[in-house]
C-alpha cells in the first residue's frame, strides 16, 4: 500500500499558485482573499473523495472519513494553509496534502478503518496577521478564549471575526473538534539537522519551551564629543555586552537550550549620541521546562551584574511563556516501527518552533513527522523539501494511520 506521489505533487503546484508571489513564494495571511481561496481548493478536494466536510467558529475546517464505528473518536491528521508575507510553499501545507493522498489510497483500496480520520485545516497557525498565534488550535485546547481570539485586530483594524465572516468561513460552535483518539502533525523541520544529516526522517520527541523575556537598560544620553568613554553610561555597549553573555549562556542550558536575541531598539539612536535607553528581548526555549526557568532566573542575574558594572539601570519583563510539549510515546513507536518496515534512516529530535501539535496535545496523543528542510531554509521563497524525502514521509506515515485506525486489508506490512 503506497502513496502516487505525483497526486501530491500536483495539488502542491495548484495550491502554491494560490497567494503565489513573483519569485516562487506564497503570501497566504490568515482569513486573507489568498486563505479564502486557498480554502475553497481544499475543500473541493475534500469533496471529491466523499469526506464530509464541516467548519467550526474558528474557521477550522474538518474533512471526515467515516469509519466502521462512527462513534469511535477519530484520527486526526492536519495541519495549516496560511503562510508569513513571502513565505515558502511547502511549509503545513505538506501535512494537509499528504493525509488527503493517503485517504485517496485506502478508497482505491476499498479499505474502511474502524475509527473516523479527519483531516484538518486550522485557522491561523502564523500568527502574522491576527495575534495569538495557533489560534485554531488554542480554542480548541481550551487555552485561548474565543471572544478574545474574535476581537482581534490587524494592522488595518479589521477583526478577526469580520474577516472570518467575510470570506464565509464563520462556522459552528457544535462543529469544533472536542476528542480524538489522536492526532499527527506530519511538517518540515524548519531547521537543518535533517539536511545537515542526510536524514529523511525527524521522529519529534516534543516541542520546546520558551520564555521571551524583554530586558530595558537605562543610562544616560550624552553627546559623543565632549563625553570621555569612562564617563559614559552606554546602555547599547552594555547590551553588547549581555548578547554575548547571553550566546555563550544558551550551551550551558544544554544540548537543547536556545537564546535568540531577536530585536534591539536603541535611542536616541544618532550616529553623534552616546545611546542612553536600550531594549533588546531574549528567547530562551528548552525541552525541559526545570531547566528553562533556572536558566531565565541565572540569565538575569549575570544581567544585572553587567548593568551594575557598566552602571546603567536594568529591569525584566516576561512577554510570553510557553511550557515545552512532550509528545505520545506510544505515537512515535509506532512512527519508530514504520521507520524500521522500510529501513529508512531517522533521528529522534525535538522541534524548536512551535506547531498545532502544541495546543493538540492537550486534547489527545499527539506527535509529529518531520522531513527535511534543504539548508534548514524556511518561511522563505527559498525554502524547499526533496519530493524523495516527502515520499517517504507519506509511506511512514499510511504505515502509522492503517495501525492506528485499525483499517483491516488484504495488504500485509
Amino acid at each position: 500500500m503506497v502513496v502516487d506521489i505525483n497526486n501530491v505533487i500536483k495539488k502542491l503546484n495548484l495550491m502554491a499558485k494560490v497567494g503565489g508571489t513573483l519569485d516562487g513564494g506564497i503570501s497566504r495571511l490568515a482569513l486573507s482573499e489568498a486563505d479564502k481561496q486557498a480554502r475553497d481548493l481544499l475543500v473541493s478536494w475534500m469533496k471529491e473523495l466523499d469526506l464530509l466536510v464541516s467548519i467550526d467558529d474558528v474557521g477550522n475546517i474538518y474533512g471526515r472519513m467515516e469509519g466502521k464505528n462512527p462513534d469511535a473518536n477519530p484520527l486526526v491528521l492536519g495541519s495549516h494553509l496560511d503562510s508569513l508575507e513571502n513565505s515558502g510553499i511547502y511549509d503545513g501545507i505538506l501535512g494537509i496534502l499528504i493525509p488527503l493522498e493517503i485517504i485517496r489510497v485506502f478508497k482505491e483500496k476499498s479499505l474502511i478503518p474502524e475509527k473516523p480520520i479527519i483531516v484538518g485545516n486550522f485557522t491561523n497557525e502564523e500568527g502574522f496577521r491576527f495575534k495569538p498565534l495557533m489560534s485554531g488550535s488554542g480554542v480548541l485546547s481550551g487555552d485561548f478564549d474565543i471572544e478574545s481570539v474574535y476581537k482581534e485586530r490587524d494592522s488595518d483594524g479589521k477583526s478577526f471575526k469580520e474577516e472570518l465572516e467575510k470570506i464565509g468561513y464563520l462556522g459552528a460552535r457544535e462543529n469544533r473538534l472536542d476528542k480524538a483518539e489522536a492526532f499527527i502533525e506530519l511538517h518540515q523541520e524548519q531547521g537543518p539537522i535533517l539536511d545537515l544529516k542526510k536524514t529523511p526522517i525527524g521522529v519529534v520527541e516534543g516541542i520546546l519551551g520558551l520564555t521571551w523575556l524583554t530586558v530595558t537598560l537605562e543610562g544616560r544620553t550624552d553627546n559623543s564629543g565632549p563625553t570621555p568613554m569612562y564617563a559614559r553610561q552606554d546602555t547599547l555597549t552594555t547590551a553588547a555586552k549581555m548578547i554575548t553573555f547571553a550566546e555563550e549562556f544558551a550551551s550551558e542550558i544544554s544540548e537543547h537550550g536556545i537564546i535568540t536575541v531577536g530585536q534591539i531598539i536603541n535611542e536616541p539612536n544618532n550616529i553623534n549620541a552616546v545611546p542612553g535607553l536600550t531594549k533588546l528581548t531574549l528567547d530562551i526555549r528548552e525541552i525541559n521546562d526545570e531547566l528553562r526557568i533556572d536558566a531565565v532566573k541565572e540569565l538575569k542575574e549575570k544581567l544585572r551584574e553587567i548593568a551594575v558594572d557598566s552602571k546603567v539601570k536594568i529591569s525584566f519583563e516576561i512577554d510570553w511563556e510557553l511550557n515545552s510539549t512532550i509528545f505520545s510515546s506510544e505515537l512515535n513507536e509506532a512512527v519508530r516501527n514504520a521507520v524500521d518496515y522500510y529501513e529508512y534512516p531517522s533521528k529522534e529530535m525535538v522541534s524548536g518552533a512551535g506547531h498545532i501539535s502544541t495546543y493538540m496535545n492537550n486534547i489527545c496523543p499527539t506527535t509529529m513527522i518531520f522531513v527535511p528542510s534543504i539548508n534548514g531554509i524556511s518561511h522563505s521563497p527559498a525554502e524547499k523539501t526533496e519530493w524523495e524525502d516527502i515520499e517517504k514521509s507519506a509511506e511512514v506515515l499510511i504505515y502509522v494511520v492503517k495501525k492506528i485506525a485499525k483499517a483491516e486489508s488484504k495488504v500485509t506490512f
